[in-house]
């Protein structure tokens, strides 16, 4: 049913509500995605050229260390990559420096002791380790995880203090540093090591390493250099630091269970598949994730927002920016939707040609990534405000059907088995999501523009599919031309749908970031969130 005049008035009138957050979230987000394209760019060129050098079987070793490592890395956390960034953003809202700078050094030493616990564990036991999630398949990995325990520590620390600068509403340290010189750092000394000593897995698992000790060194830096801006206000208080880790430690297991998601599966592949079939699923993953450029740039930026907005009780400003920022990411997000669906063989086929039989596990697994979009930051509105306790609950429920679904389906289906349990419970978690807002907040993330994006992609498909059809797709430049005619034809759509304010409100905050960023202008104090400081900026 349409709406009424004055429905469409009422509507326009909150977004004017909330013009000065919508500035402030496009121009992180803007921050965030153009940090993010430079990651994944880099991140899909890494996986590219060094699983074509490299092969399945030897991709494989790389992807099971590294998702081990990284899992134990969530342990070591504590949850305080969370805990810091909700009481960071209220500490620094409240002007009180000395608290901020007292509980950021309580996080980062707790997460330094906790990670050489998980250090000291990797490097004295890896044959334990592998008895204990049944890799006993893969003796491969038994030189790797010495060396990809070095990365345990870095890897804590860039949690840490990375959601530590977030809560300073600004997206560019983590663009610089996470998304843009890890992943060259990475890149280039895995290519390095591969055309110096041969194609093995120790050459990307090296690069992994050292990408995270140079990250962490530079995080440690940005984020002091952050909390010293901030007023001293009161005198530290030692009870911040007992509510932090009262709201971050629940939040670890919690932290753990979120990794494990969409990952049961490369856990479970890794005990009844060969190690070549974990890093088929591993592409098809980083494929079925491109539109997490979207999503991940407007949630770092967001979640600092809903933290402030709730602690003040401006539920109704709250509720109108989740409708908008996910039709952005829907919006933006879809192109990635549509090109992954229509053309999957030759997406897998970059990677080389055995990768090519992850295709149908590559669709499965980007119709769950678009239920994830769609529902928006639906996650971070209750870890945010101040629901850890059924984020927790969230994801054992979710851990515990996706193992029963990868235990079920896996054995008997292989890749695309593991693709559906993925698919599955990216669905079911994210709409259980959605009701638990609904029932404690009352607000959804749905409005009358969301139906745009779907509507702009009806002609899109029907333009990919006449590619498939009629016109070639032999070569590189027919495979970009195709994605190229199906982004330029949704993008029409969208414009032929025409925009609303909250639509025009981000394009001018975007276009205000692109025009001073192109005239070198220094940001105002304040953009970004970052407070006013007196310290001349380097």
């Amino acid at each position: 049913m349409a709406s009424s005049p004055l429905q469409i008035r009422e509507e326009n009138s909150t977004v004017a509500g909330v013009r000065d957050e919508i500035g402030q979230i496009a121009r992180g987000a803007g921050v965030g995605l153009s940090g993010n394209v430079i990651n994944y760019a880099v991140s899909y060129l890494f996986g590219i050229l060094v699983a074509r050098q490299i092969g399945a079987d030897e991709f494989g070793l790389y992807t099971l260390g590294v998702t081990l490592v990284t899992l134990i890395s969530r342990f070591t956390i504590i949850g305080l990559d969370r805990g810091l960034m909700r009481y960071a953003s209220i500490l620094r809202g409240q002007r009180q420096g000395a608290a901020l700078r007292w509980l950021t050094f309580i996080a980062l030493s707790a997460g330094g002791i906790a990670s050489l616990v998980g250090w000291y564990l990797i490097k004295a036991y890896p044959e334990q380790l592998l008895a204990l999630f049944n890799w006993n398949d893969n003796p491969g990995l038994l030189p790797l995880l010495p060396v990809l325990a070095l990365a345990v520590p870095s890897l804590t620390i860039i949690g840490i203090g990375m959601a530590g600068t977030q809560a300073f509403r600004t997206m560019r340290y983590r663009a610089l540093v996470v998304n843009t010189i890890q992943p060259i750092v990475r890149l280039i000394v895995a290519l390095g090591l591969i055309a110096a000593f041969g194609a093995t897995a120790m050459a990307p698992v090296l690069g992994f390493v050292i990408a995270q000790i140079v990250g962490a060194v530079l995080t440690v830096g940005i984020v002091l250099k952050l909390v010293r801006r901030v007023p001293a206000g009161a005198s530290r208080d030692a009870a911040n630091g007992r509510t932090l880790f009262r709201f971050s430690v629940p939040l670890m297991f919690a932290s753990v269970l979120d990794y494990l998601n969409g990952r049961t599966e490369i856990f479970v592949i890794g005990m009844f598949l060969a190690s070549s079939a974990a890093g088929i699923y591993n592409a098809a993953i980083r494929l079925a994730g491109l539109g997490l450029i979207v999503l991940t740039a407007f949630n770092a930026i967001f979640a600092p927002v809903i933290s402030d907005l709730h602690h003040r009780n401006e539920h109704a400003k709250l509720a109108a920016l989740f409708k908008l920022v996910t039709r952005w990411i829907v919006v933006f997000a879809m192109p990635f939707i549509l090109v992954q669906i229509l053309f999957a063989p030759q997406f897998m086929s970059l990677f080389g040609q055995e990768f090519a039989s992850g295709a149908m596990a590559l669709r499965i697994l980007t119709i769950g990534q678009l239920v994830n979009f769609a529902t928006g930051s639906v996650g971070l509105m209750l870890i945010m405000s101040g629901r850890s306790d059924i984020g927790f609950i969230n994801s054992v429920i979710t851990v515990a059907l996706s193992l029963a679904l990868d235990f079920a389906l896996i054995p008997k289906y292989g890749l695309n088995g593991a693709a559906v349990a993925g698919s599955l419970m990216i669905i079911v978690i994210n709409l259980l999501r959605v009701g638990q807002v609904w029932w404690l907040m009352h607000v959804h993330p749905f409005s009358r523009g969301f139906i745009k994006p779907f509507a702009a992609a009806i002609p899109a498909t029907i333009a990919g599919l006449i590619w498939l059809r009629w016109l070639p797709l032999n070569s590189l430049v027919y495979f970009v031309a195709a994605c190229t005619s199906v982004g330029v034809i949704y993008l029409a759509g969208i414009l032929i749908l025409r925009l609303d304010e909250g639509d025009r409100m981000l394009l001018a905050a975007l276009y205000e970031r692109i025009a001073g960023l192109r005239h070198g202008k220094k940001k105002r104090s304040g953009e970004d969130g970052e407070p006013q400081s007196n310290e001349p900026k380097n």
